[in-house]
């Protein structure tokens, strides 16, 4: 019993913390999960009995904890963006998603197969689940709450959400694409029809198309059901419940909820018959749910790496993480805003600021959920957990002064955003 008392201390204690946390953080120019790891390896050395993984849990349960993070983050994320139609706006994200992903996918998949000598359904596994950006642990660059309206205040954060919102469904047919190929045996008795049609165009489709009906329904509930009726809500708490919601009936009818649930809280942002301060509201809560969700697991994760979790890899996974973070990523991004006319150091702030995290977890545990008999899984795992690490720490320590550097200039110059 006296370990049960415990361990709601330890959680208390460290939500409690994060209530300061990202205050603390942008004054000391350090993001909030560095200091969150602080306290998990300080949590686990005096002993907090709680279920640390020993280095892992079970593929299962890290698949349901993180799915859960991140489908309320990609709700957040939707509520966050404002009514951008102009596609000048939305051009930059798209080529990140259709340009930039594939490229990094690409120089992935070759990496393991010859420098660290993964298998090949092994290889295209670990280029897919690397393959997105995090909504989670990307909050910091993204947009800060649903204000902006017409054109974007701030082309990067708007550019890194909506990356975040559309790739992390995007890259789901590519983990699909390797659970089929090692269900196969190889690329020779792949079905790729099969995948082509279904898992990538079926699947997509119907994942944005029900996320904007399902958000056009629900917008014209909020905003005419207490007109017709008298029946009216005002709760915060129906962006989580339509989360749920939307990610669970999407998948049971064959679609990819995560785009589905972006969709739906991109839909509901753009409906303007909806008060703003609604909309802020179903934000708000989303996001402070994310924020406890995202303090629990990052304490875990601390004490997974204290457990050994790295170790599950050698010194190659350790280069290739390096490598993937610093010059993959920022090089891809680069190539794909090749036919963009922004200054240099917005390119390179996009391109560098790719964070890398939880839905990375999550699809390395489905796809091992889907096929246990893929090769080099615990390497996988170790690999998976160096990027998250070095993605913490090293944009940990510059995204918010990258950041503050371009909100800075715009105040001083006075000027629009895409002036500078």
């Amino acid at each position: 019993m006296e370990e049960h008392y415990l361990i709601l201390a330890a959680i208390g204690f460290s939500t409690l913390v994060m209530a300061w946390l990202p205050s603390i953080s942008k004054k000391i120019k350090v993001s909030f999960p560095i200091l969150l790891l602080v306290i998990s390896f300080g949590l686990f050395y005096i002993g907090t009995p709680l279920q640390w993984p020993d280095p892992l849990w079970d593929d299962r349960t890290l698949m349901y904890f993180s799915e859960a993070i991140v489908i309320i983050a990609l709700m957040g994320a939707g509520l966050k963006i404002g009514s951008v139609f102009s596609f000048t706006a939305w051009r930059r994200p798209l080529l990140l998603v259709f340009v930039t992903m594939p490229i990094s996918m690409a120089a992935a998949y070759f990496l393991g197969i010859y420098f660290l000598a993964l298998s090949v359904p092994s290889s295209l596994l670990l280029a897919a689940i690397l393959a997105p950006t995090d909504p989670v642990l990307a909050a910091e660059v993204q947009l800060d709450e649903p204000t902006r309206e017409k054109e974007p205040e701030d082309k990067r954060r708007f550019t890194l959400t909506t990356e975040a919102g559309l790739n992390d469904g995007m890259a789901f047919p590519f983990t699909y694409l390797a659970v089929m190929v090692a269900q196969a045996g190889g690329w020779a008795a792949l079905n790729f029809s099969n995948w082509f049609w279904d898992k990538l165009l079926l699947k997509v489709f119907i994942g944005v198309l029900l996320g904007l009906i399902i958000g056009r329904i629900i917008g014209y509930l909020l905003d005419r059901l207490h007109v017709v009726t008298g029946i009216k809500t005002f709760d915060g708490f129906v962006s989580l419940s339509l989360t749920f919601m939307t990610y669970g009936l999407t998948e049971y009818l064959h679609g990819y909820g995560f785009l589905a649930v972006f969709f739906v809280g991109l839909t509901l942002r753009y409906y303007e018959r909806i008060s703003g301060d609604y909309k802020k509201k179903m934000h708000d809560f989303i996001h402070e749910i994310e924020r406890l969700l995202l303090t629990v697991w990052i304490i875990l994760f601390g004490g997974a790496i204290l457990n050994g979790i790295l170790t599950l890899t050698d010194w190659r996974g350790l280069v290739f993480a390096l490598a993937f973070v610093l010059i993959i990523r920022p090089l891809a991004g680069l190539i794909g805003l090749i036919g963009i006319s922004d200054p240099m150091k917005t390119k390179l702030a996009v391109s560098f600021l790719g964070i890398r995290g939880i839905g990375s977890v999550f699809y390395l545990a489905w796809a091992f959920v889907q096929y246990d008999g893929f090769d080099n899984k615990f390497e996988l795992y170790g690999i998976t957990s160096y990027v998250i690490l070095i993605s913490i720490i090293i944009h940990g320590l510059t995204a918010p002064s990258i950041i503050n550097y371009f909100q800075k200039s715009r105040r001083y110059k006075n000027t629009p955003e895409s002036d500078d």
